[in-house]
């Protein structure tokens, strides 16, 4: 059985566990609250979305040209390469664009995909589910000591993610370099999961897979990420105009148009990028709990952290009290007694940083509110 798919087991395994309430302190979730939610709403946080827009009729979202050319400057101005609407298919979240990629996949034939470690386990659900080989291209991760992908002599779609969100750390431009080189010499097609980009803790905007060749990548962006509002649904994808129509056509007709709400969102979050502030306090905020868990003695060692909001780190509690991703989940080696950290779960925060550690699970109360999925 293919790597990717005994991971997808643990990680539903670690999604069974997390749906029982009063067990394990979970350290390893997407949630996370912050300060600054209803700043970012701005009118949505509020007045009622039918008062911002007609919510009699279909939101229509990808025929929101005036959204799209927005995204398309956003990210000519981030990424310092020109993007234009039509390169644009703005959508209802991350998940639901892995899905219609993975479903246009089988739809053109495509039964062997090639990857660079981490990818997001929905990769290997639906691969599973459509018969799609995954054959990975390293054993190490891009960031790791004598990383040197094994890039195939052949015409193939390539999977990578970046940043490698479970430690906060972007790939490497040179890796990155090497990757664009060898798509103009096979015509592969790129796939970039960079859910998590734009979260740069240095304050740039530039990612380095813009870079990569426009008529061979498809890039994945998800503005709820880069403000950490999850209960609203956005995300896009940059695409060569050639795959727009039919990406856009399958997408709408596998999970139909987006809410009202969630359109108008979209466009809140597209011209916060576009602010000059963007996402700044947020960031900050998030290098403030990772200032408070260093001072704590909370942790045994850590990875370094660029971007995002997780930490890999190896902690002074109990293994036996947390529920967590570990390296298992993530296909990689090396880094034993290692877990993913949301530095924006207060709760979490609060339990590594308690004197003892977190409570037993016996000791626990279920928390309040519905728990994110263990992604």
């Amino acid at each position: 059985m293919p790597s990717l798919f005994r991971m997808l087991d643990l990680h539903e395994a670690v999604e069974r566990e997390r749906q029982h309430p009063g067990g394990r302190l979970f350290v390893s979730d997407y949630n996370g609250g912050h300060p600054f939610v209803a700043d970012y709403l701005g009118p949505l946080a509020h007045t009622p979305p039918y008062l911002l827009g007609d919510v009699t009729r279909y939101s229509a979202i990808d025929e929101d040209r005036a959204l799209r050319a927005k995204i398309a400057r956003l990210h000519s101005a981030y990424d310092e390469v020109e993007y234009g609407p039509e390169q644009v298919i703005p959508a209802g979240g991350s998940s639901s664009l892995l899905g219609t990629f993975c479903t246009w996949l089988q739809l053109s034939g495509v039964r062997r995909v090639h990857y660079l470690p981490p990818v997001y386990y929905k990769f290997a659900y639906f691969f599973r589910k459509f018969g799609i080989e995954p054959v990975r291209v390293s054993e190490l991760h891009a960031r790791q000591e004598g990383f040197a992908p094994e890039l195939p002599e052949e015409r193939t779609v390539l999977l990578l993610t970046d940043p490698l969100w479970y430690a906060g750390q972007p790939v490497p431009a040179g890796v990155i370099e090497r990757i664009g080189e060898w798509q103009r010499a096979t015509g592969s097609l790129v796939f970039v999961d960079g859910t998590f980009q734009y979260l740069r803790w240095d304050g740039g905007r530039r990612e380095e897979s813009a870079a990569l060749p426009a008529d061979l990548t498809v890039r994945l962006v998800c503005p709820t990420k880069y403000l950490s509002i999850h209960g609203y649904r956005c995300a896009h994808l940059l695409v060569p105009e050639r795959l727009r129509e039919p990406l856009a056509d399958l997408h709408v007709n596998l999970h139909g148009d987006v809410t009202v709400a969630d359109r108008l969102f979209a466009h809140r979050a597209a011209d916060l990028m576009l602010d000059g502030e963007g996402n700044r306090r947020l960031v900050e905020h998030i290098r403030a709990n990772h200032r408070r868990l260093l001072r704590s003695g909370a942790l045994r060692a850590r990875a370094p952290v660029d971007t995002g909001y997780f930490l890999f780190a190896r902690v002074a509690a109990p293994a036996a009290r947390l529920l967590a991703l570990d390296e298992r989940h993530f296909e990689l080696t090396g880094h034993e007694g290692f877990v993913r950290i949301n530095l924006l779960n207060e709760a979490a925060l609060d339990g590594l940083t308690a004197p003892g550690g977190p409570a037993a699970p016996d000791e626990l109360t279920a928390p309040g509110g519905p728990a994110a999925p263990a992604g």
